[in-house]
């Protein structure tokens, strides 16, 4: 079965190829219309350019070829499978999510938990032999996903992930913290990354405890805050029947759920990471990953991986072929 390395990139490359026969197709089309114009006479006009229609037109049809066998190159089609081995290096990433109720409040689109998991997944894509762990936490927290390699499995906890998952509710930073710390004591590595993603809402405390046990390792704690200054209400919940039924205090009130960057920039501070904010935008997880990717790389040992055959240098070969053809075919009859 055929699949594309570059599947995710697809719209982008089909419009690529599509603008550039838009652009060859207005050429033509200009171009008859420029000889018809210069010279009414049909003979007269074939007289003069000597143009072979058959020609004309198998030049064009190799152009349209070469042009769909470069977007196919650029998708790299792949088929077959192979064995090989491969030095499993990299580093180590936990991310805490938040999954409490206040994480449905919607004032982030689709809603707070949903661009908080998209921050994830990008960071997990980004990955390269490196390993990934998720810890979630409300009122409490537990590992959702030990430190793996497999980023396919990864991906399946977290989507698994939401504000149901964890029974306890409220916001306990510091417990999602002391089980990170946990997972990196047992770990002694060199390269080792924290990242923890909260609207900051924390109703425990017990923050500073847990910041003191990560600089006593060495481990800097990336805190990711995500929602609005002014807030939002909660949801009761995530689907979209509840859109407006609303959670309520015990006197019956309307809560509206805040973010608190005070607490996760005194993480960051304390702990020697940083601070970022993906409410508007997900360009702060890129200092993230760019951070992780200066840092020493652990060897975790070898391992035997299967991985699809690379089949794009056919096409690519094609397309030499192609072009070649085009560029050696006489745009005009030639004339005994």
């Amino acid at each position: 079965m055929i699949s594309f390395g570059n599947m995710q990139y697809i719209i982008y490359i089909l419009l690529v190829a599509a603008i550039v026969l838009m652009l060859y197709g207005g050429y033509l089309f200009w171009k008859g219309r420029v000889v018809k114009r210069l010279v009414s006479d049909p003979v007269l006009r074939d007289s003069i350019v000597k143009q072979s229609r058959a020609l004309g037109w198998l030049k064009a049809a190799l152009l349209v070829a070469a042009v769909i066998f470069f977007a196919v190159t650029m998708l790299r089609p792949q088929w077959g499978e192979a064995m090989r081995e491969v030095q499993n290096e990299g580093v180590d990433l936990l991310v805490a999510l938040d999954v409490s109720r206040s994480m449905d409040a919607r004032d982030v689109q689709p809603s707070r938990l949903e661009r908080a998991k998209d921050a994830v997944n990008l960071m997990a894509d980004s990955l390269r032999g490196d390993r990934v762990g998720l810890v979630l936490f409300a009122g409490d927290a537990f590992i959702q996903c030990p430190l793996t390699g497999d980023i396919g499995a990864f991906k399946m906890f977290l989507d698994a992930a939401d504000t149901n998952t964890v029974a306890t509710q409220g916001t306990n930073i510091g417990a999602a913290m002391e089980m990170a710390y946990r997972v990196f004591h047992t770990r002694r590595r060199t390269s080792r990354n924290f990242v923890i993603i909260t609207d900051g809402e924390d109703h425990e405390g017990h923050v500073e405890e847990a910041a003191q046990k990560f600089r006593d390792l060495d481990v800097a704690v990336y805190s990711v805050g995500i929602g609005r200054e002014g807030g939002d209400l909660i949801p009761l919940g995530s689907e979209e029947k509840s859109a407006d039924i609303y959670v309520k205090d015990g006197s019956g009130n309307l809560v509206r759920t805040k973010k608190n960057t005070g607490v996760l920039k005194e993480i960051a501070r304390d702990t020697g990471g940083d601070y970022i904010d993906i409410t508007n935008s997900m360009s702060g997880v890129y200092k993230i990953l760019r951070k992780m990717s200066q840092q020493t790389q652990n060897r975790y040992g070898t391992m035997m991986v299967k991985q699809r055959t690379e089949r794009y240098q056919i096409f690519a070969l094609l397309l030499i072929i192609l072009l070649s053809a085009e560029a050696l075919l006489p745009g005009r009859r030639r004339q005994w």
